[in-house]
């Protein structure tokens, strides 16, 4: 009896097959819609889930860098200087020289000579609540200014801890870098470096960018 009920229960589910790829074969076009709703509705759940967790990530990237650049803006200008010179000297450089103050407001100098024979003039400038307020420009142009005429070298970096990248002074800024040669390391990006150890990617040594930025300076 129980061989009757499989071969039954086998013949009953050929049938109940058949029927179902038939109406399946009548009705492709609702299926594939269905199949289709329901595999962007994953996907965008999916990438949403992704989306969620970097910008948590992203977050407490952020939160714990803030906490960094706090502890920078209680340094001293001398321990403000040291750290900019660690940077520095973790860099791929063959010489680090530093040349201090000069007995202006500008911040300390540092002439950092790679491997492939460029070389650049570092400024690193702590926040004096001038910096921010006054948009940083004016350090800007007076280091473009030098870089040739006073060190010799290929093009300049401003370090910072002020932010010259707020509203609707960054475009401006960035733009009188690129055209004196100058790569403004300000406050998101010197956080950056100190957080992960690594450089801004035009100074791992110095490459296209800045090359490409000398020689602006130098016409």
């Amino acid at each position: 009896m129980s061989v009757i009920l499989r071969a039954g229960a086998g013949i009953a589910a050929l049938i109940l097959g058949y029927f179902v790829l038939g109406f399946i074969a009548d009705h492709w076009a609702w299926f594939a819609s269905i199949a289709i709703l329901l595999g962007g509705t994953a996907l965008a759940g999916w990438i949403l889930f992704r989306s969620r967790g970097h910008e948590h990530r992203d977050r407490a990237v952020a939160v714990e860098r803030q906490a960094l650049m706090r502890s920078v803006d209680k340094m001293n200008i001398p321990a403000f200087d040291a750290m900019a010179g660690q940077l520095l000297v973790g860099l791929d450089a063959k010489r680090v020289k530093k040349f201090g103050h000069r007995k202006n407001d500008l911040g300390c100098n540092f002439v950092v000579t790679f491997n492939n024979g460029q070389r650049i003039i570092v400024r690193a400038k702590k926040d004096d609540k001038t910096m921010r307020r006054r948009n940083g420009n004016r350090h800007v142009q007076i280091l473009g200014g030098e870089i040739k005429a006073r060190w010799d070298c290929d093009a300049g970096v401003l370090i910072t801890n002020a932010n010259l990248h707020w509203m609707h002074h960054a475009a401006r800024n960035e733009a009188v870098a690129a055209q004196l040669g100058v790569l403004i390391v300000d406050r998101d990006r010197l956080a950056e470096w100190i957080d992960t150890g690594e450089a801004p990617p035009q100074l791992r040594p110095v490459r296209a960018a800045l090359e490409s930025s000398g020689s602006t300076a130098a016409q």
